[in-house]
């Protein structure tokens, strides 16, 4: 099984709130991400973090109509500081994500940082990351768009 690691930094005109607000929720995560159409809440887990079922709709290679379904673990790991996102996706790959945040209350501004790592088999997950990358490039895009209204 190999493994890749992406690193995305992302700047939003906000404050911490209403920022953590958006990635802690995954159903609010869900309105904003290009390919979720729908997540629901499934349960507490163990770990203390909520489980949510995720549908999604891609079309990959401009033609190929994708919809995967999978669950996804949600945990904060430290309040306003650090939330978890871990998933088994479609074909048996294996996403973790790290959202790391710090806030300039000065600049009413926060820095998400995101880890992004990716287990399965290298071609699929080479592939998959480079769609990953794209989603959440315009995720945060949308998300800066939201908190302006």
């Amino acid at each position: 099984m190999a493994t890749k690691t992406l690193h995305l930094q992302h700047s939003l005109d906000s404050e911490l709130s209403r920022v953590y607000e958006y990635i802690l929720d995954f159903r609010k995560f869900g309105e904003i991400h290009p390919y979720m159409v729908e997540v629901n809440e499934l349960s507490k887990t163990a770990s203390n973090g909520i489980k949510y079922e995720v549908k999604e709709e891609a079309v990959l290679l401009g033609f190929l109509k994708m919809k995967p379904e999978y669950k996804a673990e949600v945990i904060e790991m430290e309040p306003h500081k650090h939330i978890q996102y871990l998933s088994n996706v479609k074909g048996g790959i294996v996403l973790v994500i790290d959202f790391m945040f710090t806030e300039d209350k000065n600049l009413n501004r926060v820095v998400v940082l995101e880890n992004i790592q990716v287990k399965g088999n290298r071609f699929l997950i080479a592939y998959f990351m480079s769609i990953l990358q794209k989603a959440h490039l315009q995720l945060f895009d949308n998300l800066a768009r939201q908190l302006k209204k």
